[in-house]
């Protein structure tokens, strides 16, 4: 009985890595859903890791790099988002790289440019403009930009 179920245990966690990558964590989630019992998913855990199946740095990495890049988010987004997927500050302290500032206002750029192009706000005028700049910093806030870049975006922005 107990082989049975950590079959179906591996199985329940390789399906989930065939879907996306996934932290130990998540897998640990999953399998406990499924009411597995703790020594079950220890033993998936490890058979995971020993085959390089399952490794939270790397994890971290593709992480960030896939969401900074493609969906252009900020350092805070990224961190909070590898958080609720279970990862530890110490790790996350060591694995995410250092803050650059200048690559950080890039993203920050990128991610108005289509709607906001440079310049864009430079026309408006009072109510118009104050509305235009809460909706584009509100939008940079929920990508996980601080209130410096997003300072520096809105001065890019309107300016002639």
């Amino acid at each position: 009985m107990d082989e049975e179920r950590l079959k179906t245990a591996r199985a329940i966690a390789l399906r989930a890595l065939a879907r996306s990558a996934c932290s130990q964590a998540q897998i640990e989630r999953r399998l406990a859903k499924h009411g597995f019992p703790d020594d079950i998913i220890a033993q998936v855990i490890e058979e995971l890791k020993a085959r390089g199946w399952l490794d939270d740095a790397r994890f971290a990495q593709d992480w960030v790099a896939d969401r900074a890049d493609r969906k252009r988010y900020g350092r805070r987004r990224l961190v909070e988002e590898l958080k609720a997927r279970g990862l530890t500050q110490d790790l996350l302290e060591t694995t995410l790289p250092p803050l650059d500032p200048e690559a950080e206002l890039q993203r920050a750029r990128a991610a108005v440019a289509r709607r906001w192009p440079p310049g864009s706000l430079a026309h408006l005028e009072g109510e118009a403009l104050l509305a235009e700049k809460r909706r584009c910093a509100a939008f940079l806030a929920r990508r996980g930009f601080d209130n410096t870049i997003i300072k520096k975006v809105l001065e890019e922005l309107t300016s002639k």
